[in-house]
């Protein structure tokens, strides 16, 4: 049997013919770090995107990887998603409250 492996967001599969699997919180951050409005074609993406369970290393990485120039052509992106968190922090759901907490950290 195939034992699955977690690390850096990807969810391997130990056999060789199989591709990496990403976590769905990762392939939403991929979504935030372009240029499109990742709620254009997922109206509850900021709602779901809450729902799961933060992977700091996997964000922070790529935060860290952007230059400045990367930055600004995204910076709509991470404002909404600092936006969308403090606006979590307001609702009553305990899950979102504290996914929003971890994000800025």
């Amino acid at each position: 049997m195939a034992q699955t492996e977690k690390k850096g967001g990807l969810l391997r599969k130990s056999s060789a013919s199989k591709k990496p699997l990403k976590e769905k919180v990762v392939l939403m951050y991929d979504e935030i770090f372009t240029t499109e409005d990742p709620s254009k074609c997922n109206s509850r993406f900021w709602e779901e995107l809450f729902l799961m369970k933060v992977n700091l290393e996997y964000l922070e990485g790529k935060l860290e990887a952007l230059d400045g120039e990367e930055l600004m052509k995204i910076k709509d992106n991470i404002n909404c998603l600092f936006q969308h968190c403090i606006q979590a922090l307001g609702e009553e759901h305990p899950i979102r409250v504290v996914n929003a907490l971890q994000v800025p950290d």
